[in-house]
């Protein structure tokens, strides 16, 4: 999935349709999410990607010692384990959802959002999820951080790591430079820098960040990413995480300095940060209570219902169909969901245009 943005300096990313043409476009997004599930959600999820991601079909190839899977043709796979027992067993009675940054580019922006939403009705358990920010000015190559990341002129990561290959009579052909561990050793955040244009032979012509999160990290990234509520609120926290993730600084002398807030931020940095924004995340979320769902309801909900009641032959079929949809939204709901419409159940009048609670006589939306 991708959001672009203007780049213009101070400003948050503006989200514009994929495939428009701007003079120094920008670009945010995720490239890689992984989440497990309990079993029991196999066939439901499997449907749900369908709609996203058209029909799947089964190879038996699983990952991750999983013997079997469900895969899409943009890439994406749905590992699990075909004996109960075995699941139970090996994998916890868990299958994983594998989503690569092809299958989410074939994701419309605008969908994007409410895949993530709907993932959330499974209980999901992010492992990884990779966030990106390109800069196509190209403010500062991986060629160019060597001799500051030798000083260890950064903060976020306790290693780099230089990587650059060359071929006789064609150069230099890959450049990168890496912070951070992978794996078990790792802190749960790997952060990759290399020259997008020769990755893609010359198709994008920017320099990209891209932070892998894993472990607790990757499911509180996705917590946040799963809320946002519109396309901008998405590619500001994109943004917002990629330009947390580490800090690019003048240091004192070579063994550093305790008090990296008094240090002079890179300026090529700086106009990154501001550009992406700050750690603090302005962006609504979906709020865990009755008002905060009428609130998302009235946002986002109400104009796609206006758009589709449009599409029926008469509001008799509409309202048959939204009938159907309230009731298979019944048997999906969570058990906070139940224990929160039980809590209010019968609670709530709508009169000229507002919901009031009626026990407590406040306003509710």
């Amino acid at each position: 999935m991708v959001a672009q943005t203007e780049l213009k300096v101070g400003e948050n990313p503006r989200t514009v349709i994929r495939g428009l043409q701007s003079q120094t476009p920008n670009e945010t997004g995720i490239h890689w999410l992984r989440n497990s599930f309990p079993r029991q959600y196999l066939k439901r999820i499997r449907e749900y990607c369908d709609v996203y991601f058209k029909k799947s079909s089964q190879d038996g190839y699983g990952l991750w010692s999983y013997d079997t899977r469900y895969v899409w043709p943009n890439g994406a796979s749905l590992n699990y384990d075909s004996d109960i027992e075995r699941s139970n067993s090996v994998h916890n009675g868990k299958v994983t959802l594998d989503v690569t940054g092809q299958a989410l580019d074939s994701i419309d922006q605008g969908d994007l959002h409410l895949f993530l939403i709907g993932l959330r009705q499974f209980s999901p358990t992010c492992t990884r999820v990779d966030v990106f920010f390109d800069d196509y000015q190209r403010l500062e190559t991986p060629s160019d951080m060597h001799e500051l990341v030798k000083n260890f002129d950064f903060s976020g990561f306790r290693s780099f790591n230089i990587k650059q290959r060359h071929i006789l009579n064609k150069g230099i052909v890959h450049d990168e430079v890496d912070f951070g561990k992978r794996g078990g050793n790792g802190s749960g955040k790997y952060l990759r820098v290399y020259d997008k244009a020769l990755e893609s032979k010359g198709k994008k012509n920017c320099v990209r960040y891209e932070i892998e999160f894993t472990k607790s990290r990757a499911h509180d990234v996705f917590d946040k990413l799963s809320l946002t509520t519109s396309t901008h609120g998405f590619a500001t926290l994109c943004g917002s995480l990629v330009a947390g993730s580490i800090v690019f600084i003048h240091r004192t002398r070579r063994t550093g300095d305790k008090n990296i807030a008094r240090l002079r931020v890179y300026d090529f940095w700086q106009k990154i940060k501001e550009l992406l924004g700050t750690l603090v995340i302005r962006i609504p979320v979906v709020k865990n209570n009755i008002a905060g769902m009428h609130r998302f309801i009235d946002k986002q909900v109400c104009p796609t219902l206006a758009t589709l009641r449009e599409t029926f032959v008469d509001d008799t079929d509409f309202f048959n169909w939204l009938n159907d949809r309230i009731s298979q939204g019944e048997l999906r709901m969570s058990q906070r969901q139940i224990n929160l419409a039980k809590a209010d159940k019968r609670t709530l009048r709508y009169s000229y245009g507002k919901v009031v609670d009626t026990i407590n006589g406040v306003l509710v939306a």
